[in-house]
């Protein structure tokens, strides 16, 4: 099934289930349209099936093989005699492993980089890297999301103690950004966010601020608005979340 502008963020998933609140702010306006780049087909359900075995995933099932749990190198293949998987298996679970595209090429590609960290990268039908996601003590802290022909689509970067993004990154088929949300004082965690026309023009700037007590992200300071020809076309002073002045 293709989606043009769907977010594969398979992190935006976990820190959904881990009760992120964070940024909580509106990214695109009801009244645009991006027209985003080819994302490529979605991956088949068989391939995905595999990530129930990875417990540094979240998978809780069990792989047997000839009725006891699956213990080393395991392949499955295709009608065809191709590889579909080759996974190294402890008690059932995998810990390292590759799934291959009917044509052999590679789909996926997943390893531990040492006891706590973890690395998994999916790949387009042609070749090109798809998304890349980094996990620490199961948690994913880090996730990229590619075009078909491979350019930046979506960034997300979270702390890996707080519960808020210290990054979230929207581009366009064209690798001009969509919007922008970067931490930029770690005291106050405040957030500079960008939103931009299509085009790439800015279309507002301004800082937002998280609350750990009410884990969530308001809208703080001077937020200025500008048109689709460059100039200033409003700005609002923010107070407690709301908007005090406008000018």
């Amino acid at each position: 099934m293709k989606s043009p502008f769907r977010l594969l963020a398979f992190c935006i998933v976990l820190s959904a289930t881990f009760g992120l609140a964070q940024p909580g702010l509106p990214i695109l306006t009801s009244d645009e349209h991006y027209t985003m780049g080819e994302t490529g087909e979605d991956p088949s359900p068989d391939l995905n099936a595999y990530e129930a075995m990875n417990k540094a995933l979240g998978g809780d099932s069990v792989r047997s093989c000839g009725g006891h749990a699956c213990l080393g190198w395991v392949e499955d293949k295709y009608p065809d005699g191709t590889t579909k998987h080759r996974g190294y298996y402890d008690e059932g679970k995998l810990t390292q492993y590759r799934n291959y595209h009917p044509d052999g090429t590679l789909e996926r590609d997943f390893k531990a980089i040492d006891a706590v960290k973890s690395v998994e990268r999916t790949y387009h039908a042609n070749g090109n890297l798809r998304s890349e996601a980094k996990f620490a003590e199961g948690v994913c802290i880090q996730y990229e999301d590619h075009y078909l022909d491979g350019k930046l689509r979506y960034a997300e970067e979270r702390h890996r103690k707080e519960p808020y993004f210290l990054r979230m990154d929207l581009f366009d088929a064209e690798g001009r950004p969509v919007s922008l949300l970067e931490l930029v004082d770690k005291k106050r965690i405040e957030f500079e966010q960008k939103e931009y026309h299509p085009g790439g023009l800015l279309k507002a700037q301004g800082r937002a601020r998280y609350d750990p007590k009410r884990m969530d992200t308001q809208r703080v300071g001077t937020w200025t608005y500008y048109g689709k020809d460059g100039e200033v076309a409003k700005s609002e002073e923010y107070l407690d979340g709301r908007v005090a002045v406008v000018r």
